[in-house]
């Protein structure tokens, strides 16, 4: 057992590393992009360009992946070896099939789509955004290949690989906005958005290849098994989607406001996703295979005991960071986009949105994880409705908040929305497995919350009070002191945590202090 839980820190720790390599480069990719074409139409139109392809890539990615581990489950289980190359297999060609129809349709229907992630956009901007569209709509198909190959690399615990892709994308785009960007403009950026999910694929693929897969054309739309991870895929697409469709939501609105409107909402949901992106993913990577199968084999126990694992993990890094962010979200949106045309108001609008985006950071990361839950046991169609409630809450909300906070409004609906979702899944949840631990979450919560409150007035005091002085100095320096805000607030939110009593802080220390008498 011991042998499994370090196997899963040092999983989790090597996606956590790639992630934030891959982040760090993302962030280097936006604040380029915002230098080279701010918020501005261009900006605008590629943004809802963006919604209509990659947010429906991302659908078939996330869908295709979460219900292709439990498949990949049974069939190894039923039918050995052979029978799960030859389901992947299938599997490949049939979303091929699939995706190119898709694919035909999206090209043909670009006009229709424009209209639908941004109704309000004027004549020129409208017109620009169908040109992207039907520029960047290959990345559906690869992308859904990328979905394949990363269940296949988690099914067989190759984590590394899979986590490695953001890296081969951002540096891609990377290429592109240092040597080309100024000659080829946005329609450039978009054809690059294509070219940046190939290098995902071959990088999965090849990491496949490696590990024994190997591509033997199979189309068996009778196989039963192949059936049943396409009929899953359907709820499944939408509900682990359901953050993407309250943000192509929000940009459809949001297109209707000020120009630079969708530009600066679409900025501030890539740094609230950056703790997701980074810790959250690795968790929920590492720990649906192995929940998957402890409940596929009837362990309901151990399997309750990894999903507890991972929800107290979310909480206590999400928690911290909801605050972190909220405090600091001026610092960290000028350091990101401010230079060249992203202006200073940008900067200040970009921030306000950040903060109430942020309030939706702990729900939509805990709801990741219950999903995943439900998946492992087989149970799409739950999931999936409550995708849709919280699709619907956005939306009312939506209509309502826009009103009278502009985008701040739009925001704010996505946390209300999902914070409401997360609350009735651990209720669902504690339906269907009995007791999920209910207490010891709230214990923890309260611990995690005491404990990020007095890391933010920390935070607030040495960065605006005590560093009055530094932050009007170069870039360079404000950069260097807020990482140094960052280290010590950490240390602060550990050290309270510590006196608090929380158990995850006193088996770190014992971690800690074993690796270093045994160094010594």
């Amino acid at each position: 057992m011991k042998a499994k839980s370090s196997s899963i820190a040092k999983s989790t720790l090597l996606i956590i590393i790639f992630s934030l390599i891959g982040k760090l480069m993302g962030f280097g990719r936006e604040s380029m992009v915002a230098a080279v074409f701010g918020a501005g139409m261009e900006k605008d139109a590629f943004v809802a360009a963006q919604s209509a392809t990659s947010t429906v890539s991302m659908f078939i990615v996330m869908g295709i992946s979460t219900v292709f581990i439990p498949g990949l489950q049974s069939v190894l289980h039923d039918r050995g070896e052979a029978g799960k190359e030859r389901f992947t297999n299938n599997i490949y060609v049939i979303v091929t099939i699939l995706t190119l129809a898709i694919m035909a349709l999206g090209i043909y229907g670009a006009p229709v789509l424009a209209k639908l992630v941004a109704p309000r956009f004027d004549e020129a901007t409208a017109a620009l955004c169908v040109e992207l569209i039907r520029l960047a709509m290959p990345v559906i198909l690869f992308s859904a290949y990328e979905g394949i190959f990363t269940g296949y690399l988690h099914f067989h615990n190759h984590f590394g690989i899979a986590a490695s892709v953001p890296i081969w994308l951002n540096s891609v785009y990377l290429i592109y906005l240092f040597f080309f960007a100024d000659s080829y403009g946005i329609r450039g950026l978009t054809v690059v958005s294509v070219l940046a999910v190939v290098a995902e694929f071959i990088a999965v693929y090849m990491g496949s290849h490696h590990i024994g897969f190997r591509f033997r054309p199979v189309l068996d739309i009778a196989d039963k098994y192949t059936r049943q991870t396409l009929l899953l895929a359907i709820p499944a697409i939408i509900t682990v989607s359901v953050n993407n469709i309250n943000t192509l939501v929000n940009r459809a609105l949001a297109s209707g406001l000020e120009t630079g409107s969708m530009s600066r909402l679409d900025y501030a949901n890539k740094l609230n996703v950056l703790i997701i992106g980074i810790f959250i993913t690795a968790i929920t990577a590492v720990i649906f295979p192995a929940m998957a199968k402890a409940f596929n084999e009837g362990r309901m126990q151990k399997g309750k005991l990894i999903m507890n694992g991972a929800i107290r993990a979310v909480l206590l890094i999400t928690i911290p960071a909801m605050v972190g962010l909220i405090v600091l979200a001026q610092p960290i949106v000028e350091l990101a986009f401010m230079r060249g045309a992203f202006t200073q108001l940008d900067a200040d609008l970009t921030a306000v949105c950040l903060r109430f985006y942020t309030l939706a950071l702990i729900s939509v990361s805990v709801n990741n994880v219950q999903n995943r839950v439900f998946y492992s046991l087989e149970d799409t169609k739950t999931p999936f409705y409550l995708g849709v409630v919280n699709v619907l809450f956005n939306v009312g909300f939506n209509l309502i908040l826009v009103r009278f906070m502009g985008i701040n409004g739009l925001a704010l609906s996505v946390s209300i929305a999902t914070s409401a979702v997360a609350v009735a899944s651990f209720y669902l949840l504690k339906k269907k497995l009995g007791n999920i631990g209910m207490r010891s979450y709230l214990r923890l919560t309260i611990k995690t919350v005491i404990a990020a409150l007095i890391m933010g007035l920390f935070c607030y005091f040495f960065f605006f009070r005590l560093g009055a002085g530094i932050i009007v100095k170069s870039k360079g320096v404000v950069f260097l002191y807020f990482l140094l805000t960052i280290f010590l607030s950490a240390g602060v939110y550990f050290v309270i945590l510590d006196l608090l009593g929380l158990k995850e802080v006193k088996d770190v220390k014992k971690i800690v202090a074993k690796r270093f008498l045994s160094a010594a």
